[in-house]
């Protein structure tokens, strides 16, 4: 509910404290004091477009704080959680608009988007204008109207929610099918490159091992030189294995005697020929001195070009060729496997719209049948709306399957008849303002089955008729006042007379300024207002007489 509205520096109002209570308020006053200023600034609470035109002129910065009540709709709590926010006893919204061209919003000082200030007053205020806020306006409203008489809020949760896991599936369906698409036509490519990265077989660090053995292949000559001289030194005529074999033998004579020196000698001997022999082993086993070498350096040559070559195809380095042959291995493996994936995928979106379709079949039939009754419920009310010959009608077309949404399978329009002698048609269409306002009242009295939190504002909801018929549409408003707080704006005594708190707004001259000013009205000032509305500024006591007989 709500509690307080504070404007300050808007337009005409440079200070504004107003006061609201429950049940039925009403505001007054004469043409151009302001009180569609009220609109604009309530607009501005419910995150509407800032218009920056609506400071006062002079001023910086413009304002509008309003109080309310602490809420306990489940929908406001859970976002404000969402979004960290904590509501303690009292709930205040503030907006301001700075000269500048900026705009603030804040929830108890704390600073929120203007998107999630509509999400979250879209629970607390309603307001409806004489024509484009109607929501009888716009057809794309009448679903909501039609669910909030009589649908529950888990059905219509189930639906939405398997609508998004449908629309889920259906993406995924579509991401399995791209990827398929894209990749089929690569595959015989993928399946050319592993060939011959598997054929190539490179090994790691193979690039720095063929390159140290291509350095040495190349200087060749010096390592033959070097081989076959220590080839000489060792086994030459004079060489060292000859020499070490003369020494052996020579001490070979002493063995008789028991001598270790001689013994040692001997040993030393041995060992140093068994080394020799080693020496000479690894000399000829080189691959330097093999009648091949030259073959073995193009061989290292063209392994070095293969494999330069493939990363240059592939666009990375020597080293990572396994992991790309990896890559491309893993890849042609999905692309096997897709097919299974994707035939798995088609099943399980099938399946979800189907179960979708099933729970959104039992939502359709029960706005059929909850149709029924909200049509004879508003045109039940409808006669003393003085609408004796008017007629609600719903109509429910299934969409076809590209227009099905998380709110169902369902185009619900209303249709009206407002004389006996017209044709029904679209009530946008065929009803004035008037009529639509009595038609939105009848449908609020009804679908309003429980007390709300939720502030319904008025504007002018009683343009174009008068008489009985104001009176008619004050007593609808009385009623639903005391299921809901409501205030309306209006120039109908009729209406006016059936408030139970009026406010007058006027204007007054202070210090040399135009400034809009408000004031909750005793009962001689509301006499005294009210007889105004009915004789203008003339007031005289017939007037005065018929207003105290309307407030009566």
């Amino acid at each position: 509910m709500l509690n307080k509205l504070i404007i300050k520096d808007i337009v005409l109002i440079k200070h504004l404290d107003l006061e609201f209570k429950y049940g039925f308020t009403v505001l007054t006053g004469e043409t151009g004091t302001g009180k569609s200023i009220l609109i604009d600034s309530l607009g501005l609470i419910l995150g509407n477009r800032a218009n920056f035109n609506l400071i006062r002129q002079g001023q910086n910065k413009g304002s509008v704080t309003a109080f309310f009540s602490k809420v306990n709709d489940k929908h406001i709590t859970n976002y404000l959680n969402k979004i960290d926010i904590d509501i303690n006893e009292q709930f205040i919204i503030r907006r301001e608009l700075h000269s500048n061209g900026k705009s603030f919003s804040f929830i108890n000082d704390v600073p929120i988007s203007i998107n999630a200030l509509k999400i979250i007053t879209n629970f607390m205020v309603e307001i409806q204008g004489q024509f484009e806020n109607h929501s009888l306006l716009n057809e794309k409203h009448h679903l909501d109207l039609l669910d909030k008489y009589g649908i529950e809020e888990e059905l219509k949760n189930d639906v939405s929610y398997l609508w998004k896991n449908y629309q889920t599936n259906v993406s995924k369906l579509n991401n399995l099918q791209s990827f398929n698409d894209k990749n089929t036509n690569d595959k015989d490519w993928l399946e050319y490159a592993l060939k011959e990265l598997e054929d190539l077989n490179p090994q790691e660090n193979e690039e720095n091992e063929l390159l140290i053995k291509r350095k040495s292949l190349i200087n060749k000559d010096k390592f033959v030189d070097t081989f076959n001289e220590a080839k000489n030194i060792i086994d030459g005529e004079y060489g060292l294995e000859t020499l070490t074999k003369n020494l052996i033998r020579l001490f070979s004579k002493l063995d008789n005697f028991e001598d270790e020196n001689v013994k040692q000698i001997s040993k030393l001997l041995n060992d140093h020929f068994i080394t020799l022999e080693e020496i000479n082993n690894s000399i000829n086993k080189s691959e330097y001195l093999n009648e091949n070498n030259d073959n073995t350096l193009d061989l290292i040559e063209e392994r070095l070009y293969k494999l330069r070559n493939l990363s240059t195809k592939h666009r990375c380095q020597i080293n990572t060729l396994q992991a790309k042959k990896s890559a491309i291995k893993e890849k042609l493996e999905a692309i096997t496997n897709i097919s299974s994936e994707l035939n798995n995928q088609k099943r399980i979106t099938t399946e979800s719209f189907e179960t979708y379709l099933r729970k959104a079949e039992i939502l359709s039939k029960k706005r059929n049948q909850i149709s029924k009754n909200l049509i004879n419920d508003v045109n039940f009310e409808l006669p003393s709306l003085k609408l004796e010959n008017a007629k609600l009608d719903v109509k429910i077309d299934t969409h076809d399957k590209s227009s099905f949404s998380s709110q169902g399978i369902d185009n619900i329009r209303f249709f009206a008849q407002t004389n006996k002698d017209t044709k029904i048609g679209k009530i946008n269409e065929i009803a004035s303002g008037g009529e639509l306002s009595r038609f939105l009242l009848a449908m609020k009295l009804v679908i309003e089955k429980e007390n709300s939190n939720k502030t319904l504002i008025f504007d002018e909801v009683d343009s174009g008729v008068g008489g009985s018929t104001s009176s008619a549409i004050g007593s609808k408003l009385l009623n639903i006042s005391q299921k809901q707080q409501t205030i309306v704006i209006t120039h109908s005594p009729q209406v006016a007379s059936k408030g139970i708190h009026h406010i007058l707004i006027k204007k007054n001259i202070v210090n040399n300024e135009t400034i809009t000013q408000a004031n909750e009205l005793n009962t001689h000032e509301k006499i005294e207002e009210i007889a105004r509305m009915i004789s203008d500024d003339n007031i005289s006591d017939e007037a005065r007489n018929a207003a105290q007989k309307l407030i009566n």
